[in-house]
């Protein structure tokens, strides 16, 4: 009679430890690591990963044999993580605090994993005419907010909107929306669809243009490690327009050339039709991943992928685990990107992720970007990783003129509060007046971000969160940009009573007011969340910006980057300072980035670019810096800051982050946590802060406290991890998240 053979299994739950389970004689044949099997666990079943041979177990107390459960099934046709990605995996939970199993996991997007992925996607559709619709939205309101508001963005769009993309811009699941379609105001229907998710992006036409210096530079040493198959690590510092995406092509196209595959990571709001043509204008197995993609079109390309069949992958942070076959060359472009840092489970950093997954493979890394974060800047100066910079504009180009306008001295001179300068006002005349566009940029939506009691001297609060709601005026609701909580404008104060709200702060739908008010005649679109909810719309307003359509540009953050339009002359940053008065040491980098990245949308042709940058802090260093192209004059003095308070990148963090239904839990979970990290840091090895309320108290009716690991180098804060590990993620109502590197601190 055979062995019994035995099975080390993951599963995709916050357990860190590996299950073993015995393995039928009939299974043992199809099993190889990296494929997924069904397992018994208590009294569900579960799908579970196979990650090799396990020792058969120990015998009980008594010396009998100890009773395993078997294998139920083999599932997929074969394994979905290569060998090359299992390791990985181990490595990410092993720093990241999370199991091997949920690693593995994000290893494959759930679309694969499913064992059917139809070709259609669902789009819901009003079924009323507008009015009707309006009307319903007003009754329903103050007792049913989210149908209120499935309501209110539907009327957006009269085309319809993928389902997906409705429920994800409404903050709400399906239930709300199957309510409307039983009584009839809403009709869903499904569409069959083209697999390929960037079918009209039609491949830019290839251009021969002559490298700078600098860019052969960067070229050459790039290739050189390519070439070599060493794993080495390059940060392309370039300005704005220096023509670091030519560098990325060029070196694409040499690892492509040696036979190997490569990945371009890149923020999920810059992988538009624009950016897939310029490389499809260079290679023609170009495969793409991001969140809008159907299960169908996901699996589709990511089959692509494994089977060779792509040259180059694109994709947010999560294509850094693209299945190719012989990995070359991983780019990560905007490199500083917050966005590169995932929020859930396993929370990791895509940048961090690639230059581990290189190490293994023997390719090379480039991270690129006009405005380094910190964190890799200081590791390129000191020899972790090879600095290449491009220091001036291709093609000849200079970079914009900035001038930096105080608001409260415009305040002065006009006698009123403004939100638009008297010198941009002159500046977007003169651009309008000669056929050019311009970019408004404000970083915060809505029409104002609170209502003010002027009798008891306080804001109306979401009933959820420790938030002001903001006003969105144009469908008369108040709303909260973290939990989705929504209602009515109240006309008088829900606390005191008081009459005659004021309005504080300024949203995108203000600044659009503002515009139209002075240019009455001017082509414009908003560009935010609240007027972009899927991925059609969006393309469709920079597509008809880029045939020049429109004159204008306003929006947040999706049009600070990324964006590449000639005719764009002029830039107005609106409110420059609002980030720096968010509670994290990052503030002031953050808020250098967005300028300088924002700025450098301006004079990429022929024509010189002018940027206004309006702000009540004038003197800050940050919007000086960034005004003068200075990032490594902002990087030396932050920097320093840096070091003289202990924050990255001078020590590693990891954030211990409590939520309970009440603040005493929360709180005294913290005080626990805190005190176990303090007792096992050695003297000088770093130290605790905390425990304390988060920044952001409240949200979702949770409370929020945490306690903030400072350590001295990765190796104690890999020690900490663990301890905190150790740790149930949930005892007594209280949930624990651990973060490693996070990006986030309110």
């Amino acid at each position: 009679m055979p062995a019994v053979k035995f099975a080390a299994v993951c599963l995709p739950i916050p357990v860190r430890t590996a299950f073993t389970y015995a393995v039928p004689d009939a299974l043992v044949e199809g099993l190889v690591p990296g494929r997924r099997v069904k397992v018994p666990f208590g009294p569900r079943t579960i799908a579970a990963w196979f990650v090799g041979w396990a020792e058969p177990p120990e015998p009980g107390e008594s010396g009998k044999p100890v009773e395993t459960k078997q294998l139920l099934a083999l599932l997929d046709d074969g394994p979905l993580v290569p060998p090359e990605l299992i390791g990985l995996a181990s490595w990410i939970a092993d720093v990241y605090a999370c199991s091997w199993g949920e690693a593995l996991s994000a290893c494959v997007p759930s679309g694969v994993r499913k064992e059917t992925a139809e070709a259609t996607v669902a789009r819901a559709h009003l079924t009323g005419d507008p009015d009707a619709s309006r009307t319903l939205v007003a009754m329903l309101a103050e007792k049913h907010p989210k149908r209120a508001r499935l309501i209110r963005i539907l009327l957006d769009h009269p085309d319809g909107i993928a389902v997906r993309d409705l429920l994800r811009s409404a903050q709400c699941t399906e239930s709300p929306l199957q309510t409307l379609e039983k009584a009839g105001h809403v009709r869903i229907e499904r569409r069959t669809l083209d697999l390929d998710p960037f079918a009209g992006a039609a491949a830019e036409a290839l251009v021969d243009v002559r490298l700078t210096p600098a860019q052969a530079v960067a070229l050459d040493r790039i290739g050189a490690a390519i070439d070599a198959q060493r794993p080495e690590t390059f940060l392309l510092h370039g300005v704005t327009g220096s023509g670091k995406t030519e560098v990325y092509l060029r070196s694409i196209r040499r690892a492509v050339a040696a036979g190997r595959q490569a990945i371009v990571l890149v923020p999920e709001i810059a992988l538009t039709p624009q950016t897939v043509a310029r490389f499809r204008g260079w290679f023609e197995r170009v495969a793409v991943l991001h969140s809008a993609l159907t299960d169908a079109e996901r699996r589709r390309q990511w089959r692509d992928i494994r089977a060779g069949r792509a040259d180059v992958v694109i994709g947010p942070r999560s294509a850094v685990f693209a299945p190719v076959p012989t990995l070359g060359l991983i780019v990560v472009d905007e490199e500083h990107e917050p966005s590169f840092k995932q929020q859930s489970s396993p929370r990791y950093h895509a940048r961090d992720v690639a230059i581990e997954r290189a190490s293994r493979t023997g390719a090379a890394v480039v991270l690129g970007s006009a405005t380094p974060s910190l964190e890799s800047w200081h590791a390129a100066r000191n020899g972790q990783s090879t600095l290449l910079t491009l220091p001036t504009r291709a093609g000849g180009g200079t970079m914009p003129r900035v001038e930096i306008v105080d608001m409260v001295e415009e305040a002065s001179q006009v006698k009123r509060v403004t939100l638009i300068s008297r010198r941009l006002v002159k500046l977007l005349d003169d651009a309008f007046k000669r056929k050019r566009q311009a970019i408004l940029f404000l970083n915060r939506r809505g029409f104002a971000s609170a209502l003010f009691c002027g009798r008891c001297g306080g804001t109306v609060k979401c009933p959820r969160c420790s938030l002001s709601l903001t006003l969105h005026r144009a469908h008369g609701t108040i709303l909260c940009h973290h939990c989705g909580s929504e209602g009515p404008v109240p006309n008088s104060c829900p606390d005191c009573g008081g009459p005659g709200l004021a309005r504080l702060g300024s949203g995108t739908e203000r600044l659009e007011d503002a515009v139209r008010a002075v240019f009455p005649g001017v082509r414009m679109a908003r560009m935010d969340s609240d007027s972009m909810h899927d991925r059609e719309s969006y393309e469709s307003v920079l597509g008809a910006f880029g045939r020049g359509e429109l004159d204008l540009l306003l929006g947040t953050q999706m049009i600070a980057k990324g964006l590449h339009f000639p005719g764009i002359t002029v830039v107005g940053v609106i409110s420059a300072d609002q980030g720096l008065a968010v509670p994290d040491f990052r503030a002031a980098e953050r808020t250098f980035q967005l300028v300088a990245q924002v700025a450098g949308r301006a004079g990429r042709a022929e024509d010189p670019g002018r940027v206004v940058v309006q702000t009540i802090q004038p003197k800050h260093t940050a919007l000086l810096r960034a005004a003068a192209h200075d990032f490594e004059g902002f990087a030396a003095r932050e920097l320093e800051e840096r070091r003289k308070f202990h924050w990255p990148p001078f020590t590693r963090l990891v954030r211990a982050l409590v939520t309970a239904r009440t603040d005493d839990a929360a709180r005294s979970r913290a005080a626990e946590i805190a005190t176990a990290a303090r007792a096992m840091l050695p003297d000088g090895a770093g130290d605790v802060l905390g425990p304390s309320q988060c920044p952001i108290h409240r949200i979702r009716d949770r409370f929020r406290w945490h306690a903030v690991v400072r350590a001295a180098d990765v190796a104690v804060q890999h020690a900490v991890v663990l301890r905190l590990a150790r740790f149930s993620p949930r005892a007594g109502g209280t949930e624990l998240t651990v973060d490693v590197d996070p990006a986030d601190l309110t």
